[in-house]
């Protein structure tokens, strides 16, 4: 008898921690369910939007021709803001490169737009006014907002566990269990207060003030 009571706490003991880590394992599979199905529902408000524009231009196909539609040297501008679902759009705009006959790049050197155009460049850049550096043509910009902390929140949780475009990608801080919750009581650099401003620039561009 004496030896059973000593042995019952220990036996407990490890019951509590295996059922600790499948708690554990468990709230973390549920995180990244949510974490795919909020990716998905970003697919597809940008999708129906999307839709919702070609009606639009459908409904005004009889209609005169802006001089902005007519060009066929235009060039478009997606400066993407992060975690503003800027991968969903991005993707729609490949899907329909072909069939509007517009050419899609990820913005590198923009020395050869003349052998590229109409196109549509995107990246995580930084409003440039291309008027004070001597070009004719001015690009069209486009971007999404979204609310700063939202989108701080989005993509804490991005640079801990991806998103399901490059699932296998490692993330800077893959592996990092903290929430944005207890990042914010710590202090953590992850979630101060200063990078609610980041879509800032993304408007303003390189000026100080921005």
């Amino acid at each position: 008898m004496g030896l059973l009571r000593i042995m019952m706490p220990a036996k407990f003991q490890l019951l509590a921690v295996l059922t600790f880590g499948v708690a554990m394992l468990f709230i973390e599979n549920q995180i990244q369910k949510l974490e795919e199905s909020r990716a998905k529902l970003e697919r597809t408000i940008a999708r129906h939007e999307v839709a919702e524009v070609e009606q639009r231009h459908s409904e005004d196909a009889g209609r005169d021709l802006s001089p902005l539609a007519e060009k066929d040297d235009m060039v478009i501008i997606y400066n993407r803001v992060p975690k503003t679902a800027s991968t969903s759009f991005t993707n729609i705009a490949y899907d329909l490169c072909g069939k509007n006959r517009f050419h899609v790049r990820f913005v590198r050197n923009v020395s050869s737009w003349r052998e590229m155009k109409p196109g549509f460049y995107h990246g995580h850049v930084a409003y440039l006014d291309f008027s004070k550096y001597g070009a004719k043509g001015r690009p069209m910009y486009i971007n999404v907002v979204r609310d700063p902390i939202e989108r701080l929140v989005s993509y804490y949780y991005f640079l801990r566990f991806g998103d399901d475009y490059r699932p296998g990608l490692r993330r800077r801080k893959q592996g990092d269990k903290k929430t944005f919750d207890e990042c914010v009581s710590s202090g953590g650099s992850d979630c101060a207060p200063e990078k609610l401003w980041l879509q800032i620039p993304f408007f303003c561009g390189h000026h100080s003030e921005c």
